[in-house]
């Protein structure tokens, strides 16, 4: 007898539909623009060329739900091409800004991302294109839960970074002293706090001469910034958030540095933990955090009375970022003042 062939031709099913189904869909759609274009940043006084979305530094706050579609219009006005990396959200491969699963887009010309959101959490998003993630082109994105009891009268979002771009030596100059300085040396046997150990020197300035940290396990980053900013400001002119004495204030912390962990604490507070890199954690009180490059913690402190600088040590470095909290009248310590709850109970 003859072979006859099936001609069952039943189409597999798209697998990346099959998993979108399966996320929660809320039938709204969050629509916004980011125009990423050169700008002139001022960050406190100084003056930075630099590339961001929008003209900000921070760019925008982009907000949704859980369910919620994102349609996210990036218009690139860059000489280069460009990407948006969404970090830390469960998304669908070809919308993670990421190549070759995402294409990059060309300069000139416009991509709309578009996704849901399946996870409540802080995030944020940034390229992953060349350099450009040590430019100004950072922005928080915010995912609600409206099942969230919401236990916090005020929000805080905070955004922190290490600076260099117009103001000092450029992304490249550093990326091209790194590779000058050859692999980092192995650690030898009761040198593990003296940082970063590389093949051979450099003359780019800010490359190498970092400290060391015990927290970090001894190394504290490559690079020593100009700046370290906390929402796009240096901390002699710190940016502002007001509330009022007794509230509950949610701080959502999010690290955009390339190079720099900040251990970061409000003065005259201990800071309750509630979240990490977005999903919740068992609440644990510290007097501190510190906060990995691209992590995110949210912290909910009781506010005092008065002006309390929100410290950002930058490890190993010697240098701070700052922000106020000011519920009422007072004067703010010194830019250079460190919180005493840095040395207190560190939140790892």
């Amino acid at each position: 007898a003859g072979c006859t062939r099936s001609t069952d031709r039943t189409a597999q099913p798209d697998p990346v539909a099959v998993a979108e189904s399966r996320r929660p869909h809320s039938g709204r759609t969050v629509s916004t623009t980011l125009t990423a274009q050169r700008t002139r940043a001022d960050i406190g006084g100084v003056i930075a060329e630099t590339l961001s979305y929008n003209d900000t530094v921070p760019g925008p706050l982009l907000r949704a739900s859980v369910g919620d579609e994102l349609a996210v219009t990036v218009r690139n006005r860059l000489s280069e091409p460009t990407s948006v990396h969404w970090h830390g959200i469960a998304l669908r491969n070809d919308m993670d800004g990421a190549a070759p699963a995402t294409p990059n887009i060309d300069a000139g010309r416009d991509f709309i991302y578009r996704f849901s959101v399946p996870h409540p959490g802080t995030y944020w998003a940034h390229p992953h294109t060349g350099l450009q993630a040590d430019t100004g082109l950072y922005l928080p994105v915010i995912v609600d839960d409206p099942t969230e009891p919401g236990d916090y009268d005020a929000e805080w979002v905070v955004m922190l970074d290490d600076w260099t771009d117009g103001v000092g030596s450029s992304p490249q100059q550093l990326y091209e002293g790194l590779r000058a300085m050859g692999p980092p040396a192995h650690d030898m046997p009761g040198m593990g706090d003296m940082g970063d150990m590389r093949g051979s020197a450099t003359t780019v300035p800010g490359v190498g001469g970092t400290g060391g940290s015990e927290l970090l396990g001894g190394d504290a980053g490559d690079i020593t910034y100009p700046y370290y900013l906390m929402n796009g400001r240096i901390p002699q002119a710190p940016s502002t958030f007001r509330a009022k004495p007794g509230q509950r204030v949610r701080i959502r912390l999010i690290n955009a540095g390339s190079d720099t962990a900040f251990r970061v604490a409000l003065a005259g507070h201990s800071m309750m933990v509630t979240h990490t890199d977005g999903f919740p954690v068992v609440p644990t009180e510290f007097d501190a955090v510190l906060i990995g490059m691209g992590e995110r913690y949210d912290v909910v402190v009781t506010a005092g009375d008065g002006v309390f600088p929100l410290v950002a040590a930058a490890e190993g470095k010697n240098a701070v970022a700052r922000a106020l909290l000011v519920t009422g009248a007072g004067a703010p310590a010194a830019p250079d003042f460190r919180a005493p709850e840095l040395s207190g109970r560190v939140g790892t």
